[in-house]
């Protein structure tokens, strides 16, 4: 249910693109509309290290809405039981933000992601004492708010907390560790 409905504001989003026209009620083309971004994030420690990269292009629909689209990748070390396993995480998200009051409130936005990840999982025989991988598709349906501070003419550095509805306390229903997901970036307009 959850995905149909992302599909439907998906697809209204993109309908909504192609019937812009050369010149947009705001005097500006639709090419001044389009950005580009990523977020990030860096965890190291003597346990282990996380590294996260998701760049993403998107489109300022109007004064309230924006939306983008993007690849992912994560790389995830840990060491355990004199052991160290490294993972590759990687896949592709989109996302939805909206600013519900852009001039008294002109850096809060509410944020809705859909991601679905290739990650790596640890499967412990106990018979053998092997640790084994194996790679599987992870959904995450990620809701939220987050601020945008301006840094330049047409640049923001963006923070955002999200909150993972697909996970339910196991494993294997999330690459998280938890429903929390924090968000730190960078998007900046082209033209």
């Amino acid at each position: 249910m959850k995905i149909k409905n992302l599909i439907i504001i998906f697809s209204a989003l993109l309908i909504n693109f192609q019937q812009t026209k050369a010149q947009t009620e705001f005097g500006e083309t639709p090419k001044s509309k389009i950005f580009i971004g990523s977020t990030f994030r860096l965890g190291i420690s003597n346990l282990g290290s996380l590294i996260e990269l998701s760049p993403y292009v998107g489109y300022n629909i109007n004064s309230y809405f924006s939306a983008g689209l993007g690849p992912s990748y994560t790389f995830y070390s840990e060491r355990f039981n004199g052991q160290s396993v490294r993972f590759h995480f990687f896949g592709a998200r989109g996302f939805l933000r909206v600013l519900p009051a852009p001039e008294r409130l002109p850096g809060l936005f509410l944020a809705a992601e859909l991601e679905n990840i290739n990650n790596e999982t640890i499967i412990y025989d106990p018979n053998t004492f092997q640790f084994d991988q194996a790679r599987r598709w992870t959904p995450a349906y990620l809701v939220g708010a987050g601020f945008r501070q301006k840094t330049g003419n047409n640049s923001y550095f963006t923070i955002s907390l999200l909150y993972n509805l697909a996970d339910d306390g196991t494993a294997e229903s999330t690459i998280y560790g938890g429903p929390l997901v924090y968000r730190v970036g960078y998007m900046f307009g082209l033209y």
